[in-house]
């Protein structure tokens, strides 16, 4: 018998996909921990953490629709198999440039730029390819909500484990030990039977997912509140290795400790709403979820203990997984499946290009006027995100509540 918490898991092909994409997370969050920490070190930069953090992001909103429309064109298991062997090579190289101490903000730079241009393909495939294993519709919610799960038990493992790996080990091990955690996603994926590879689908192009977007409220401003969310959340992607060392006086041990805080309330969040077996509700998460981040940035943006902060990140991590998270999960729900790439990256540009821009401006606005002051220009974003978003909910449940029915994920 499935326990309810894992229902999806319950497939064989989202199982292996899970399982794969476990690893592979692990192994990302190691050589993110070591690229932040050696951007840092190198460069002794703010603004050079924030121009790292733009280059890995800022492809998703150039080519966020490419990949999309891409994703609903041709084998999103394909997609995701090219784009991690692109992304191991990326591994590779940067554990050949640490070896021949040959890393600097050029080559960490050139190489954010290469692993955005790969994800900017990869997001919208992923994230539409969970539907297409899935094959019982009303296990969708728990598939997404555990895909978060993995994603963020690795955000707790990986910075820990990276920490360790770059004080015991040095650079070069983070970097290979990525590059082997792609060897094991890309074996499960080619293992994978996806639905859509049998199935002939109706195909949506850009002009129809921006129509549909301009006449669905609920999805456009589930898109609206994670842009703006994530330009809200940069301050903790990009400012932490500053905080570690300047604010606490800390050293690498201490940033993989506060990102691993950040994973432990990610995923108490995405435990919670995995075991969720209906989506009613959760636009009011979201809204929680934004009060919460605004209060943690506010007083994170005073703080001066270290142990604070760790509990800080913590309500950080649990507020962004019930912003995200939530919002994935109702923009799944609702949107149609012709169109799921082409909406998924729009997801994407929202997440994670919104992302890119606002790192690149927190990097450079702490490196003028400290991060302090940058963190509580993150708290009035997400409260007035929250605010705006609980006065518009009762219209957009409204609106969303007759798919939602049909589709058995709401009470009727």
């Amino acid at each position: 018998m499935t326990l309810p918490l894992l229902r999806s898991l319950s497939g064989r092909d989202f199982r292996l996909y899970f399982g794969g994409q476990f690893v592979s997370f692990v192994g990302t969050w190691v050589q993110q921990v070591a690229l932040s920490w050696i951007a840092y070190r190198v460069t002794g930069s703010a603004a050079v953490l924030g121009l790292v953090a733009f280059a890995s992001q800022a492809p998703t909103l150039l080519l966020g629709p490419a990949g999309g429309i891409l994703a609903d064109r041709v084998s999103r298991r394909g997609i995701l198999v090219f784009t991690q062997v692109v992304e191991m090579g990326v591994a590779l190289a940067l554990a050949i440039l640490a070896a021949q101490g040959l890393l600097n903000s050029h080559t960490l730079v050139a190489a954010a730029l290469v692993l955005g241009v790969a994800i900017a393909f990869e997001m919208p495939a992923r994230q539409a390819l969970i539907a297409d294993l899935v094959h019982e519709h009303g296990h969708l919610s728990n598939a997404i909500a555990l895909n978060s799960v993995s994603f963020n038990v690795a955000r707790l493992v990986g910075p820990a484990l990276g920490a360790l790996m770059l004080a015991g080990m040095g650079d070069l091990a983070c970097f290979l030990a990525n590059a082997a955690s792609y060897i094991v996603e890309i074996c499960t994926l080619l293992m994978l039977r996806p639905r859509h590879a049998r199935e002939k689908q109706a195909r949506g192009t850009l002009a129809q997912g921006l129509a549909y977007l301009r006449t669905s409220s609920a999805p456009r401003w589930l898109l609206l509140t994670v842009a703006f969310s994530s330009v809200a959340l940069a301050p903790f992607v990009t400012l932490l290795p500053v905080f570690a060392k300047e604010v606490f006086n800390r050293d690498v041990d201490s940033l993989g400790m506060m990102m691993a805080a950040f994973g432990f309330g990610s995923l108490a969040a995405a435990l919670t709403l995995a075991n969720r077996a209906h989506v009613s509700g959760f636009s009011l998460k979201v809204v929680a979820g934004c009060l919460c981040a605004g209060a943690a940035a506010a007083v994170l943006s005073c703080n001066q203990h270290f142990l604070v902060a760790l509990a800080l990140m913590v309500v950080s991590g649990w507020s962004t997984v019930m912003i995200v998270t939530s919002s994935h999960i109702l923009l799944q729900a609702v949107i149609p499946d012709h169109m799921r790439g082409q909406l998924m990256a729009f997801f994407g540009m929202a997440y994670g290009g919104a992302l890119s821009v606002a790192s690149l401006c927190a990097g450079a606005l702490a490196s003028m006027i400290g991060a302090r002051p940058v963190f509580l220009a993150s708290a009035v974003l997400y409260v007035a995100v929250g605010l705006a978003l609980n006065r518009v909910q009762p219209r957009l449940r409204q609106a969303a509540r007759p798919i939602l029915i049909e589709k058995g994920l709401v009470p009727k």
